[in-house]
């Protein structure tokens, strides 16, 4: 019975993908704000978890009012974010480039002449399923670290989805191991350090001023390949609309103190991602815990 609920499930959402891509453009992004909307009046639980996280980031800086506008709009771009989602299966080359403006591509393929692979941060902000599509942009295998999905049949409909972008996925559980021999053949990983870890795995750095559980394993694979960084976030610039901006090389710091090393860059990667958050509040994933530790 499970086994068929779960192809049931994934029939039922493939299709509902499929007729989403068909939609005209701005019936489609207007169907995902509509969408977002009912999922911010539905989901009781994650509205509430959005405004929390609203006040802990901004407290007195924003209002009650504007932090409510914020959580609405994250909830519309969420829904915008599968809109996105859905041309994924057809993306090719020329359909990418018409979709997403890419700035700083020239630091990455500058930066992979080293032949040391690359590390890219990045987090939970904009439509982040998409973004990895400027696979079909680079000579090099790109692989991201993700978790995968609680429902078997969605992690096989996302699965599906992601190579048909030209990328490759690796597992959160087993990433390190892996991203290791992936930058050491001179290719590119990319990361989404923005949510709540395990401690064992994870140190305390701030966040919007207050201390947050944040992986470590960035910082520790930049510092132990020796590979460059650079962070990828994509910006939201119309109905299906981007700038997938790459940064220049983000230096990392070296103390000869493994650990305060790791701790030091840690921190610079979280402030980046923080400095993407204020800008575009909308864009990120409020949604999630992220403070659930302190």
């Amino acid at each position: 019975m499970q086994t068929f609920a779960n192809h049931v499930l994934y029939v039922l959402a493939l299709s509902a993908l499929r007729g989403l891509a068909r939609l005209p453009v701005g019936m489609a992004y207007w169907f995902g704000a509509r969408l977002g909307d009912l999922l911010y009046l539905v989901l009781a639980r994650r509205r509430r978890i959005a405004i929390d996280n609203l006040a802990i980031a901004f407290g007195t800086d924003k209002t009650a009012a504007e932090r409510g506008q914020i959580a609405r709009a994250t909830f519309r771009n969420l829904g915008q974010h599968l809109i996105d989602f859905s041309h994924v299966r057809r993306l090719t080359l020329q359909r990418f480039t018409t979709m997403c403006h890419v700035e700083g591509l020239e630091h990455v393929e500058a930066l992979l002449q080293r032949g040391r692979g690359l590390l890219i941060i990045s987090a939970h902000f904009g439509s982040w399923e998409l973004a990895p599509a400027v696979a079909l942009c680079l000579n090099t295998p790109l692989h991201v670290i993700v978790r995968p999905l609680d429902s078997p049949a969605l992690q096989r409909l996302a699965e599906s989805y992601r190579q048909c972008c030209g990328y490759r996925t690796i597992a959160k559980r087993a990433a390190l191991a892996e991203c290791l021999k992936v930058l050491r053949r001179g290719e590119i990983v990319a990361v989404l350090m923005d949510q709540s870890g395990l401690r064992h795995e994870s140190i305390q750095v701030e966040f919007f001023g207050t201390n947050a559980y944040t992986s470590k394993g960035p910082a520790l694979l930049a510092l132990r390949t020796d590979c460059p960084v650079v962070s990828g976030f994509l910006v939201r610039v119309g109905e299906g609309r981007h700038r997938l901006v790459f940064s220049q090389e983000i230096p990392l710091r070296r103390t000869g103190n493994l650990q305060q090393d790791i701790v030091e860059n840690t921190r610079v990667f979280t402030h980046i991602i923080e400095s993407y958050v204020r800008r575009y509040p909308d864009h990120w994933f409020w949604l999630h815990r992220r403070w659930k530790q302190r």
